[in-house]
């Protein structure tokens, strides 16, 4: 069963599922192809606003067949927005299929069977568990960190507790009603010769299906940057949003793992040699069903671009715009007003920065709607309708952008800059102010 069973779309449009970022709390972290900074959660209401113009774009040529709870953080690990988003959608479009992507990782005080319940009544038809090996060893060898509750605990401990937790998991899903995916990364030299354990486990326990996919990034990813001392644990923090008065992680970021001694460092993994992950689906097949490899649900919808070539934003860039004639202001995608923190193609309203009348010290000048047009699918036509909407800015921040609505919105004078920072310390620097050594990682034309 895929989302692309269930479709109703006409033939000329393209099955497609919408992955929901609303899980902020993180209690796991492997070591290669994570990004330095995952992503920041957004909150119901907006996640829902963001449905919704998805929803109602009927020229796009994308048709939803399903929606996702996936990230940016473990959606097990703090359950009541992934309820609330679940009942809210279901409720509103109960023909969505509902689906789930998780480790299997939760709280070691919830109870999975009765959490897997809930999910279910609440319109969860799917759930899909990453299930990289079964065995903690291996386990060991693809995270860098594992902690299933407020207390760090040692990482061949903690692998154990999350080969368990997955099983767990699996069963608990499959008691529910759900349909049940497992999906296994093949991470080169690590985990090859594993295929065939994870599969046989899996199917035991009731899995219907399983999907063998390569590591996109064989990459070590970057470590998180260590925080500053506090008073409160970094999960306690980003559930509660103390973050702006206790220096730590911002309040709707999966809460990273306490600073520890500096580790060895990682070298990338080999590439996957040609047919080889062809051959390793075939010995996973011997055991259970394959998720087909077209499964729209595998990966984000269409419009969820990676951004492009990357610039530092500094006082001394010089690549960086600048305010000229008419185009004076600064039109910012944030879902919080204090984050650079919304892809281009999920902002609904846009932050003005602007000189202040009167004495022209760069400040917020208003906040203004992305136009109706500019729905998710529109093609060229939606970046043409929001560069007229922001004709008197010379920059758009956003936490990431396509290609293609870069080289549109370049072409109409509207230039595009990818940042992972706070607004105020970008804004200043695009307006010539900042910190002599200040530095910020922005991505540019």
């Amino acid at each position: 069963m895929s989302c692309a069973a269930t479709s109703t779309a006409s033939p000329r449009s393209k099955p497609g599922c919408i992955h929901l970022p609303v899980a902020a709390r993180a209690n796991a972290r492997r070591r290669f192809g994570e990004p330095e900074t995952p992503g920041r959660a957004l909150g119901v209401k907006d996640v829902l606003q963001w449905l919704e113009r998805v929803l109602a774009d009927e020229t796009g040529g994308v048709a939803l067949t399903g929606a996702a709870i996936s990230g940016p953080g473990e959606p097990l690990a703090d359950p009541a927005p992934v309820l609330e988003t679940l009942r809210a959608v279901h409720e509103k479009h109960p023909s969505l299929e509902l689906s789930l992507v998780t480790s299997g990782l939760c709280a070691p005080e919830t109870d999975i069977f009765a959490l897997a319940g809930e999910l279910a009544a609440s319109g969860l038809s799917r759930a899909t568990v990453l299930v990289d090996a079964v065995d903690p060893g291996v386990i060991s060898q693809i995270f860098a960190w594992i902690r299933p509750g407020r207390r760090t605990v040692p990482l061949p401990e903690a692998s154990l507790m999350l080969v368990d937790a997955q099983a767990r998991a699996i069963r608990a899903f499959r008691e529910a009603g759900l349909f049940v995916t497992t999906r296994f990364t093949v991470y080169p030299g690590i985990n090859e010769a594993h295929v065939e354990d994870v599969a046989n486990a899996v199917a035991a326990l009731g899995a219907d299906m399983l999907d063998v996919l390569a590591c996109r990034s064989c990459t070590p990813a970057p470590a998180p940057a260590p925080l500053a001392p506090t008073g409160c644990t970094p999960a306690e923090c980003a559930s509660c949003g103390s973050s702006k008065t206790c220096a730590s992680a911002p309040a709707n970021s999966p809460a990273p793992e306490p600073a520890a001694p500096a580790a060895p460092e990682i070298a990338p993994l080999p590439e996957l040699e040609p047919g080889r992950l062809e051959l390793l689906r075939q010995q996973a097949a011997r055991y259970i069903p394959l998720a087909p490899a077209n499964d729209p649900c595998a990966s984000d919808i269409l419009w969820m671009e990676n951004a492009g070539a990357s610039a530092v934003l500094g006082p001394l860039a010089a690549s960086l715009p600048k305010p000229s004639g008419a185009r004076v202001n600064v039109a910012v995608a944030s879902s919080g007003g204090m984050d650079v923190d919304l892809h281009l193609g999920q902002a609904i309203t846009f932050l003005i920065f602007g000189p202040r009348e009167g004495d022209g010290l760069p400040s917020l000048l208003g906040v203004r709607e992305a136009p109706d047009e500019a729905q998710p699918g529109a093609g060229d036509a939606r970046w043409l309708a929001l560069a007229e909407t922001l004709k008197d800015c010379f920059a758009i921040l956003a936490a990431s952008a396509g290609a293609r609505p870069r080289e549109v919105l370049a072409q109409a004078g509207l230039s595009v800059l990818t940042a992972e920072t706070d607004i105020q310390g970008a804004v200043d620097l695009l307006f010539g102010g900042g910190k002599k050594n200040g530095k910020k990682r922005v991505k540019a034309d």
